[in-house]
């Protein structure tokens, strides 16, 4: 019986250990591009969250100088859309915000 209730706790703590593995816990800034002012931007890794992923759409911050600005991204009519929080809104494949696209290629190859 020892043996067993032994055997079933290694198992157990194996699985927390290797389930942990898959979380991001840390958080990070990953460069996505500089807008036209010349501010380098960094996606903030721990502010994204996923509201559905069929079709993706999330919400994130991002960080330019000292200024931080947060996105939110989702399907309109079909295709993937952006909105920031300065009040620019487009089509992230529509080639007006190379940052925008980055994001969303990041975040879609990522999470």
């Amino acid at each position: 019986m020892l043996k067993k209730f032994s055997m079933l706790m290694i198992l157990a703590v194996a699985l927390v250990v290797a389930g942990s593995f898959n979380q991001r816990t840390e958080a990070a800034e990953v460069y996505v591009g500089t807008y036209s002012d010349g501010s380098n931007v960094y996606l903030l890794t721990n502010t994204v969250v996923i509201r559905s992923y069929r079709p993706y759409s999330f919400n994130c911050r991002v960080r330019a100088g000292y200024d931080y600005l947060n996105y939110s991204f989702f399907a309109y009519n079909g295709s993937p859309y952006y909105r920031n929080s300065e009040g620019y809104e487009g089509y992230v494949h529509g080639g007006a915000s190379p940052v925008a696209a980055n994001i969303y290629r990041y975040v879609v190859n990522n999470w």
